[in-house]
């Protein structure tokens, strides 16, 4: 028994990895108060990571990791696309939540092929990314509205 788990650590650090990922993406959106939250992410990371390390430890002639993280892509745009509707004023809103879990599923897929070092500048470059509306707000740097920048509804303006 100690064998089997020692032979599967890797395995185990990296849904843990891909978990707190999720959670720390979700928390941002949960601030945010934004459907999509904490669980949502979290779950999104590890499932994306669940099916890329299956798909890597399965055995067989045509062994191709590659073909499940192609489903996993193509599923979050599903729901993605779930995520987002238009109000009466035909404005779009819940765009930028539903990039978010795309780019979750995918920060999932890579931290599941363990490639950590490519997921942490993924992370950090996404944080940026969806916290730098808000710092530029905050320092006085406006952001332009007009006809050519629909709102999707997040609090940050993008």
């Amino acid at each position: 028994m100690t064998t089997f788990l020692y032979s599967h650590l890797d395995m185990y650090l990296r849904l843990t990895v891909a978990v707190a990922f999720g959670f720390i993406i979700g928390l941002e959106r949960a601030i945010k108060h934004k459907t999509a939250g904490i669980r949502t992410h979290a779950l999104v990371c590890l499932g994306s990571c669940l099916v890329m390390v299956i798909s890597q430890y399965s055995g067989g002639a045509y062994k191709d990791p590659m073909r499940l993280a192609a489903q996993v892509v193509s599923g979050i745009g599903f729901i993605g696309a779930g995520v987002i509707w238009t109000d009466r004023k035909n404005t779009k809103r819940g765009i930028t939540t539903a990039a978010n879990l795309w780019i979750t599923s995918c920060l999932g897929l890579t931290i599941g092929y363990g490639k950590y070092d490519i997921a942490i500048v993924t992370g950090i470059l996404m944080y940026v990314s969806m916290s730098l509306p808000l710092w530029m707000g905050k320092i006085g740097i406006l952001i332009p509205k007009g006809p050519e920048y629909i709102d999707d509804g997040d609090s940050d303006g993008e």
